[in-house]
């Protein structure tokens, strides 16, 4: 409610007003005359943090944000799972069963020896498995095309963890092929070995056949004799290597090992969520615009009086009449004036002015403007509808009412008041329009009469002409060609939208008016997720019937 009487805080008459509104005109700033300010505590609220419910609030405004992003990670992993080349993967197992180191006749033999830690063996045994020796068995057993190397590097061997086992594991792009891989490096790897002790076996029996020979029959029989370990290495030398065996051939893989179905889906959603919540708390920390109710209480201490829904499959930019609005949303007007009479202070003997402003252009003020005084219209009361937009003039052209005389009209003196007001179609004498002049609209120089000494009673003639004065002011954080008609209007109310109005320009607006003593009676919020129309919305007569009713009344 605008601070001081009606014209304490208006432009005085004579030439020092006119240079002081120009000057506020082309600097964006008009002080208060006398110099005076009061504590704007609406400004400053103390809005206690709501903590979860912040962190919900900000997923469901981006529901839709997190579901898009989370259903193309999912739909890309699914595609990744499609077009993926398959790789199945193939394990055989070899025992590995050291040599006794108290074995003095193996002595000297490429065997696998004991040692004092069980996994030092299989470890060595591992090692051994994948070599470029290994490879080149594989490639000629199985006639592949690939060199060595490359063969090389779809196969491991790993020792099984507390066990003799070493399990070699290959990975090829189908399932024959990764179990004859796997099988090939096993057998390869004991045929290699068994080779090397082969040889050095022959070379220990060669070594030992002339002393074997010279040997008596009776030493011949003792059990730790050269012809005893003679006998022994003749043995190893038609069998395989004794330490290496292979204990699982490779079997058929039943499916792919790669790409893992399950688990690459659940990966895509899970991204896509992570992804999705993280983008959607990071544009509510970057979103210039206001999202939720919660954001205006953190920045102004003032009620909301009225909840306009968001009106379903309406892109228009143009302001609009009653009877192209939804029962559920002329229903939410009537409650926005019931809730300002309820806000109204005190007891005031004249009629009440209303001025309705926005932060910025297309945010519904004019659409609010007119359907605030048609509904005040509608309960009985006289009203006039003023057209301070004199940039962007729309009430006209939404009731379908045209003017020979405008609002620049009257301030140069042109016409009277009285004179210049119209009359609605489906409202009668209880609604009347003092409509914005269309010449010299787009230049702004109508604008400029807003600041000329006859602005200053504008609105209270009015109030004497009507039960309601009902002003349609410009933006005034865009232009404040309004600023002496907010200043002289008892009421201020801000309409913002949800998704549209701009948290920076609204803060620009509250300090506007606070820095001129005008404290808004409170806020309208348009852009309502609406909640449905039910029995109560559904409308018995239209406008121009209740209007018809009233006249036959009179």
């Amino acid at each position: 409610m605008a601070a001081g009487g009606t014209h304490s805080n208006g432009i005085g008459p004579g030439e020092d007003a006119v240079i002081v509104a120009a000057s506020a005109y082309h600097g964006g700033l008009m002080p208060a005359r006398d110099g005076s300010k009061r504590s704007a505590e609406w400004l400053r609220p103390r809005v206690e943090q709501q903590g979860l419910q912040r962190y919900v609030n900000t997923i469901r405004e981006r529901i839709r944000l997190i579901l898009a992003i989370t259903l193309l990670t999912t739909a890309a992993a699914v595609a990744y799972v499609v077009t993926a080349s398959k790789e199945y993967t193939a394990e055989a197992d070899i025992l590995v069963t050291p040599v006794s180191q108290s074995d003095t006749a193996l002595a000297g033999l490429p065997l696998i020896r004991q040692s004092s830690d069980p996994t030092r063996d299989v470890e060595t045994a591992a090692r051994l498995v994948v070599t470029r020796a290994v490879a080149v068995r594989a490639k000629a057993q199985l006639n592949l095309s690939d060199g060595p190397n490359l063969i090389q590097q779809h196969v491991r061997a790993d020792p099984v963890a507390q066990s003799n086992l070493v399990a070699i594991t290959a990975t090829a792009h189908s399932n024959t092929e990764a179990r004859d891989l796997a099988n090939a490096f096993a057998t390869g790897f004991i045929s290699l070995q068994t080779e090397r002790l082969h040889r050095a076996v022959a070379r220990q029996l060669a070594a030992l056949a002339p002393r074997v020979r010279a040997l008596s029959p009776a030493e011949r029989a003792a059990p730790d004799s050269p012809a005893s370990t003679y006998a022994r290495l003749q043995t190893l030398q038609t069998q395989d290597d004794p330490t290496l065996n292979m204990q699982t051939p490779a079997s058929l893989p039943g499916g792919p090992s790669w790409p893992k179905t399950k688990l690459s889906i659940v990966a895509g959603v899970l991204a896509g969520l992570i992804l999705g919540i993280g983008g959607a708390f990071a544009l509510q920390v970057l979103d210039p615009r206001l999202r939720r109710e919660e954001q205006l209480r953190a920045l102004y201490g003032l009620p909301i009086l009225g909840r306009i829904p968001k009106e379903s499959g309406r892109r228009s930019q143009r302001a609009l009449a009653p009877e192209r609005l939804s029962p559920s949303t002329l229903e939410s007007y009537r409650t926005l004036r019931a809730t300002l009479a309820a806000s109204r202070r005190g007891a005031q003997t004249e009629a009440p002015a209303v001025l309705v402003t926005s932060p910025s252009p297309s945010e519904g003020k004019t659409t609010t403007a007119i359907n605030l005084a048609s509904s005040l219209a509608l309960a009985g009361n006289t009203v006039i509808l003023i057209e301070a937009d004199l940039r962007r003039p729309a009430i006209g052209e939404a009731l379908e009412v045209s003017a020979t005389h405008g609002t620049g009209s009257v301030l140069l003196g042109m016409a009277s008041f009285q004179d210049a007001l119209v009359e609605t179609k489906a409202y009668g004498r209880y609604l009347r329009l003092l409509l914005a002049d269309k010449s010299g609209a787009a230049s702004g120089f109508m604008a400029d009469q807003l600041f000329l000494p006859a602005a200053q009673d504008l609105v209270q003639e009015a109030k004497q002409l009507a039960d309601y004065v009902v002003v349609d002011s410009p933006p005034l954080s865009e232009v404040i060609d309004a600023l002496p008609l907010a200043q002289q209007a008892d009421e201020v109310l801000v309409v913002v939208r949800l998704g549209k109005t701009q948290l920076t320009k609204l803060q620009n607006l509250g300090e506007l008016l606070a820095r001129h003593d005008i404290e808004p009676v409170g806020f309208a919020v348009l852009g309502v997720p609406s909640t449905g129309e039910g029995y109560y919305y559904t409308p018995s007569t239209t406008p121009s019937e209740r209007s018809r009713a009233r006249a036959a009344s009179t």
